[in-house]
């Protein structure tokens, strides 16, 4: 019997359920990003079933791999998804600029007013995370047109097109700055706290590089393909740089860190880094993580503790009546009576820990905004090693569907590593807090692979080959690499139905070499 009988496979009902993003976070790390579609109305509630195809040469099992070693290699985040709001109308007549600048003056009249100012910093923060998103998505965009136009090709309208496409957007990233930085005298003039100030500073200086730095890539792109054909995108490419070096040029006028000669190696990494985190943190939510099952555990180990004293009084007292208190036959049934009372209640614990267990999850966390204090939702985690036979089948059809033959499972055998999250989010309080009809919070789950790394094999394989051209046998070095198949399962509670995902990790001994999306599973 199917474990998901009423999944499909839709692309408009998978936007509606939960979306999501699989890349590669450094050599060692890949994260999935999920996008889970809250509603004002009751609570939302999804599941997430992360299956792990491991290869058995791994040597990675139930008895050399963990669940907490798991849990220590998987770092998740939670956080609201950020607002969507064009370029265009950051700038406009309708910008949350309006609302920044009557914080202010709300702030000058009374200064001590916590609320607004807790207020007016989220505001900044979230002025800089929504022109943020807009930038890197607008660009994403521009480089991917980029993209399509071959090194040495002249083709006219792809060219006329991204000259529209990366002037358009170099203008609206200026006039969206522009707009923001006429709140500057505001903020230092002196009539705002100091903390209003500093944010007004961070959020100001983030913005100048994260512009710097999307229009160095788009600059890289460009330089790329031959646009001396195109008078038009050879004018944007000038009004791109023109951009580029007005920012630095601000940055080095407003006084900013990078100004000086110690900074420069680092500011792009480390003053970013600590910059970004500032200005994103007022889209992060608190999580605080548990093990799940304390108090069942608890009271299963006192009710084994209370059956076990209970047998020990009972046959100590029948002892006595038949032996008599101060007899060598007393003491012989004390002491048999109290191994037994021992190992009945460890016998009796393992049995209410098999029971209980079957219902509890390995960790349980709490999701709370740090604004308002209030819990939002909760998040349930379970993993473990799973035998072929309790894998779903429709996830077992998805991992062989391109097998070349039937026999090639035998050929690569492997392990499944079980990893479950179940989540509960509270979908008034999420609207309460973002001022909107709906909303979206993103889950990202970031995976390291450093305990494979360390049970693989070294990366390059030195093999004897035989060489027609000189018709002698050489030693060749091939790569020697890994695969782990992923298979998602992302389910909506509500709806009942399922979306599959599969991905395939591609490895060596040092480093993630390709992460391949194999594709949406159809199901049968």
């Amino acid at each position: 019997m199917p474990l998901y009988p009423d999944s499909i496979l839709d692309s408009e009902f998978e936007e509606d359920l939960i979306e999501s993003r699989i890349g590669v976070h450094d050599s060692n790390h890949f994260e999935v990003k999920l996008d889970y579609s809250i509603r004002a109305k009751g609570r939302s509630r999804y599941n997430i079933d992360y299956y792990f195809f491991v290869p058995k040469s791994l040597g990675v099992n139930k008895h050399t791999y963990s669940d907490d070693q798991f849990f220590a290699d998987v770092q998740a985040y939670i956080r609201f998804k950020t607002p969507s709001l064009t370029l265009q109308n950051l700038a406009g007549d309708d910008s949350p600029l309006h609302t920044i600048s009557k914080l202010a003056d709300t702030i000058r009249a009374a200064p001590q007013n916590k609320e607004s100012l807790g207020d007016l910093s989220n505001e900044l923060r979230m002025f800089g995370c929504v022109v943020r998103a807009n930038i890197r998505d607008r660009v994403r965009v521009l480089q991917s047109h980029l993209a399509g136009l071959r090194e040495g090709e002249s083709n006219p309208l792809l060219l006329a097109d991204a000259a529209k496409i990366c002037s358009c957007l170099v203008s609206e990233i200026s006039d969206c700055l522009a707009a923001w930085r006429e709140l500057r005298p505001e903020f230092i003039d002196g009539r705002l706290p100091a903390a209003c100030n500093e944010t007004f500073a961070y959020v100001d200086e983030y913005l100048s590089l994260v512009t710097e730095m999307k229009l160095t890539a788009i600059l890289y792109k460009i330089d790329k393909i031959d646009i001396s054909s195109d008078k038009n995108l050879v004018a944007a490419r000038k009004q791109t740089l023109e951009l580029l070096l007005s920012e630095r040029q601000y940055r080095n006028d407003a006084r900013y860190s990078n100004t000086s000669e110690g900074d420069k190696d680092d500011h792009f990494v480390y003053r970013l880094g600590l910059l970004k985190k500032f200005v994103m943190s007022v889209l992060w939510l608190d999580i605080s993580k548990e093990k799940e099952g304390k108090k069942a555990a608890n009271v299963g180990a006192a009710i084994a503790a209370g059956f076990a004293m209970f047998f020990a009084l009972t046959a100590t007292i029948l002892a006595g009546q038949i032996y008599g208190i101060n007899s060598w036959n007393f003491i012989a049934a004390g002491v048999i009576t109290y191994i037994l009372k021992d190992r009945i209640k460890d016998w009796l614990k393992l049995f209410f820990g098999a029971r209980f267990s079957r219902f509890l999850a390995d960790y349980s966390i709490k999701i709370k905004d740090p604004l308002s204090g209030k819990n939002i939702g909760r998040c349930r985690e379970s993993v473990g090693f799973r035998s072929m036979e309790d894998v779903p089948t429709e996830v077992l059809e998805c991992r062989r569907r391109d097998a070349k033959a039937s026999i090639e499972s035998m050929t690569k055998p492997e392990l499944v590593l079980h990893y479950s999250k179940e989540v509960n989010l509270n979908g008034q309080d999420i609207i309460e807090r973002m001022h909107l009809e709906d909303y979206n919070i993103n889950d990202i789950v970031r995976f390291s692979l450093s305990e494979f790394f360390v049970r693989a094999d070294d990366p390059i394989s030195r093999i004897p080959y035989y060489t027609e051209e000189s018709d002698s046998v050489e030693k060749r070095d091939f790569n020697k690499v890994y695969h782990i198949n992923l298979i998602m399962v992302l389910t909506s509670r509500g709806s009942k139905r399922s979306v599959l995902k599969r991905v395939r990790v591609i490895f060596d001994k040092n480093s993630i070499r390709e992460l391949q999306e194999v594709g949406d599973a159809p199901l049968t």
